[in-house]
């Protein structure tokens, strides 16, 4: 719970445009069942429970940086 003192932190808002699908599975983060897979592990995740656990989970904003870089597809290079 925040309380007067604390500051709020920024919602991670996470690119998934390129995260697979897949039969019905239970989220990895809170149990209710999941189309979508993270695109980085294939695990059954809720983008929203992905995003939440990232913007709670981490305490400074560098590590908050590094997992929003690594759990977000980069796109591909058209070749030249």
């Amino acid at each position: 719970m925040l309380n007067a003192t604390s500051a709020a932190l920024p919602r991670v808002v996470l690119d998934w445009r390129h995260a697979r699908t897949g039969p019905l599975a239970p989220c990895v983060l809170c149990g209710r069942l999941a189309f979508c897979r993270s695109p980085v592990k294939g695990e059954p995740c809720h983008k929203r429970c992905a995003e939440a656990w990232i913007t709670t989970a981490t305490i400074d904003p560098a590590t908050r940086a590094h997992l929003i870089d690594r759990h977000t597809p980069k796109p591909k290079k058209a070749a030249a």
